[in-house]
């Protein structure tokens, strides 16, 4: 394996990600800009990351009154990822809900 390949790469049963329907659909580049879309791809680098620490991705706010949920900034400023800690058979792992981006609010975000 070289030193750039994803270490989870082939077996999506066992991956320690799991992105939500609405997630997916953020990765239809007919829909979503480029730079969104590789400020998503940059936060899911830093979220399987912080799987070997056990923490949590820079700037992640745990969200009262739903315990495991945080949210946590785009690069760029570009929207907020809401994703909650998991455990999986294969230990820890991370379920990425929501993208709000700030564009789908043109007037303030």
């Amino acid at each position: 394996m070289s030193d750039w390949d994803d270490p989870y790469d082939g077996d999506e049963e066992h991956d320690p990600v799991t992105l939500s329907p609405q997630v997916q659909e953020v990765f239809d580049y007919g829909v979503t800009p480029p730079d969104v879309v590789s400020a998503i791809a940059a936060f899911l680098v830093g979220l399987r990351e912080t799987l070997d620490s056990g923490g949590h991705p820079e700037h992640a706010e745990e969200i009262p009154g739903l315990p495991g949920a945080f949210l946590a900034p785009l690069v760029r400023d570009l929207g907020l990822v809401q994703y909650h800690a998991t455990e999986t058979p294969y230990g820890p792992g991370f379920y990425v809900a929501r993208v709000v981006r700030t564009d789908d609010y043109p007037e303030g975000f």
